[in-house]
């Protein structure tokens, strides 16, 4: 397990894993939102992809060294952070019915397809790449 963790932390495993965590909960916000499109009064809800993402690459401006277990992590990324569904200060309600455009969440779901399908390619090559570690294969 120690081994798995160590060889894992030096690829961009740990990320992508959390970007497709992101992509999922994005997806299951839309599908809410297109299946409550008719609904009246229903709120649409989305999921901050950007500003997650970018918590989790970008260093604090401050950093502290944790030299006790009772000691709270300062400026690390904190590895308890999940990406939430919210509900958006509400937007113009054009149909009469509810705040959600089937246009924009028709686009922001072929969007969030992509950026899965990116994902999951990525992660697939990551593997690949300690697959081929592990053989000694140098060509696929």
């Amino acid at each position: 397990m120690l081994v798995r963790n160590l060889i894992f932390n030096r690829t961009r495993i740990p990320l992508l894993n959390k970007a497709l965590n992101v992509t999922a909960l994005r997806h299951k916000a839309i599908y809410n939102n297109i299946a409550n499109a008719n609904t009246v009064n229903y709120r649409r809800k989305e999921v901050d992809f950007a500003s997650y993402l970018r918590a989790q690459v970008e260093k604090p401006p401050v950093t502290g060294r944790k030299t006790n277990n009772m000691h709270l992590n300062v400026g690390g990324v904190d590895p308890n952070a999940q990406p939430r569904i919210n509900e958006p200060e509400p937007g113009p309600n054009a149909t009469g019915i509810n705040n959600v455009d089937i246009d924009m969440e028709m686009a922001g779901l072929a969007e969030n397809h992509l950026m899965y399908n990116i994902g999951a390619k990525l992660i697939s090559g990551q593997f690949a790449g300690i697959r081929k570690s592990i053989t000694g294969q140098a060509r696929a």
